[in-house]
């Protein structure tokens, strides 16, 4: 990928305050001398609101002493080793594998998968309009037993959806435990609940599967045309900018992440990044 005028300055602007006595970057930033400033993706009310939640999270789960032993759990065989099983059996395994690395015990859950959604094309010129559809995953404590999350089984040929759905429904139960609402109040539950996610390490994955657009095809039927699926309640400039406070809190090298990252979503991370790396100052709260 092609550097832009700004990606090539900010790199010699690093290299220039290295030097003894130099200024630091930031500071070049503040001071005024450089016409351009780096930008958030995020308006300021968004931005605010995220600061604060991840000033509520911090004070609620640990600080950043907790935060920085975090792992950032990847796509790999290292985190999620292969299995020999399908089905429902496949998708437990995978839920155990997400429970463990937040450290939450499988045995207090039931999982279930749901019903099959049903198929709105019919034929290459017949689409059923407003066919319900089942949500990625839900939580429940309705049954006074097991805490209950159930699954679309149709996620299990999109496992990277799946572990983005179980790690959202894991924080359900982690963020009940908290005393106090989280900014904003009790409507703002969900987005709280994507942003734990990258706290607890599973940003990539709802980042990448917030919002896909791709061709399909059906043989069988004759129907072919493009589909549109969206994945968590955060915008994609929303998530780039919570990796990148992730990244900026545990002081962990971007590389590690880009590698995996959507386009799209690194984009919005990298802007990110430098807007953070410039305006330090807004941040120093979450250092608790």
């Amino acid at each position: 990928m092609s550097k832009t005028p700004f990606d090539r300055q900010y790199a010699v602007l690093t290299i220039i305050s290295e030097a003894p006595g130099a200024w630091k970057v930031e500071d070049i930033f503040r001071s005024g001398v450089l016409f351009w400033h780096p930008k958030s993706p995020l308006s300021p009310e968004d931005e605010h609101w995220q600061i604060e939640c991840w000033h509520w999270l911090l004070s609620n789960f640990g600080g950043i002493s907790a935060l920085s032993g975090t792992d950032l759990i990847l796509p790999t065989g290292t985190f999620f080793p292969p299995t020999e099983h399908g089905g429902h059996e496949r998708a437990h395994h995978i839920f155990t594998c997400v429970a463990g690395y937040m450290n939450i015990s499988v045995e207090q859950f039931d999982l279930i998968p749901q019903e099959d959604s049903v198929d709105p094309a019919l034929g290459p010129l017949m689409v059923v309009q407003n066919a319900p559809r089942s949500p990625a995953g839900t939580f429940s404590t309705a049954n006074g037993t097991n805490l209950r999350i159930t699954y679309d089984p149709a996620m299990l040929d999109r496992p990277d959806e799946l572990i983005a759905t179980l790690a959202h429904e894991l924080c359900h139960p982690l963020l009940l435990s908290i005393q106090d609402p989280p900014p904003g109040g009790d409507d703002y539950e969900e987005f709280a609940t994507d942003l734990a996610t990258v706290y607890f390490g599973f940003g990539l994955f709802g980042a990448n599967n917030a919002f896909s657009f791709q061709q399909f095809s059906d043989a069988a039927t004759g129907t072919q045309g493009w589909s549109t699926r969206r994945l968590g309640y955060l915008t994609e400039p929303e998530w780039g900018f919570a990796l990148a406070i992730f990244h900026f809190l545990t002081k962990r090298p971007d590389t590690e992440l880009e590698k995996y990252l959507k386009s799209s979503i690194g984009n919005y991370f990298r802007k990110s990044a430098r807007y953070i790396g410039a305006n330090k100052e807004k941040f120093e709260r979450l250092n608790i």
